[in-house]
């Protein structure tokens, strides 16, 4: 039997400030210090969101770091 995979939530939360922002995920990465397949790796799953890259991406969207985690709330 295949495992379904469920998106992670962090990376959820991220992808809906960016699209409410009206932002392009490139541009997000380079403010964010980071490069557009490091970005990318971190979105799909393929890296480990660290709570510094959280800090890192929060800026760069200029939210708060909770803003990212209400994905992770119970309910949402």
């Amino acid at each position: 039997m295949q495992k379904i995979k469920t998106p992670d939530p962090i990376a959820v939360g991220i992808r809906k400030k960016i699209v409410e922002k009206g932002l392009l995920q490139k541009s997000v990465a380079n403010r964010a210090g980071f490069s557009e397949q490091q970005f990318s790796a971190m979105l799909n799953d393929r890296k480990i969101i660290r709570a510094c890259d959280l800090f890192r991406i929060s800026e760069a969207l200029g939210v708060e770091i909770a803003d990212l985690l209400a994905e992770c709330q119970p309910g949402m």
